[in-house]
Formats: structure tokens, sequence, C-alpha cells
């Protein structure tokens, strides 16, 4: 079943995207059903690809790396749960930036989505 974008970008939590002292966050809140991400793609912003390896995912459930994310390594997405999506990279520059988020998902496959948003 693909899920069209429009949908998809409600995930995206508004005004979330963040500078940190190692880098940036940003959240999605999943409003769909439950989810289990098998991999996860590099995060991008305007047009910039970050490694797996700088990027951790957070709830409370727990933290994992990106890269660390398999089919034997599953991070649940639970409905109504903020996950918090942590680059650890320079901080962005102020102002808009387009965020590119993608992710395999064992009930519905690869879904991909961009959104805008602004430091």
């Amino acid at each position: 079943m693909k899920i069209p974008a429009s949908i998809l970008k409600r995930l995206y939590v508004k005004n979330s995207l963040s500078n940190l002292d190692d880098g940036f966050s940003f959240k999605i809140k999943n409003s769909l059903s439950n989810g289990t991400a098998t991999a996860m793609s590099p995060v991008t912003v305007d047009g910039n690809e970050y490694s797996l390896d700088t990027t951790l995912i957070k709830s409370q459930d727990g933290e994992v790396s990106a890269a660390e994310v398999t089919e034997s390594n599953t991070f649940i997405i639970k409905v109504g749960v903020e996950v918090e999506i942590h680059v650890k990279a320079d901080p962005l520059p102020a102002g808009p930036h387009k965020i590119g988020i993608g992710l395999e998902t064992k009930e519905i496959g690869g879904i991909a989505f961009e959104v805008d948003d602004e430091i």
C-alpha cells in the first residue's frame, strides 16, 4: 500500500527543527498506525545527505543509531508517540530548510517525504 506524500507530511511535527550543541534535530509523530522500521534512509537537508552513522532515532522507548536499524534490529514507531531524529553535524544556518525523510517498514514497505521547516 502506497501512502501519498501529502499524508506522510502530516507525520512531521511542525516547527520542531532546532539546532543543538552537536548538530540539529526534528520530530515526527505517527498518527497513522503502529509501524516497524526495518531500515532508514539518510536524512537530507537542502539536498545535503547526512550519514546514517551520524543520525540517532529517539523515542520514549529508547534510542538507536539509524545505521543499526535492520530487519533483525527494528525500531517500533508507535501511534501518538513523538520520535526525535538527531543528526550529529554542524548546526544549520538560520532560515528555511527542506528536510527529506525516508525509511522502510515491515507493514507498508518504503516511505519517503520532504517537508519545509525553519530554524
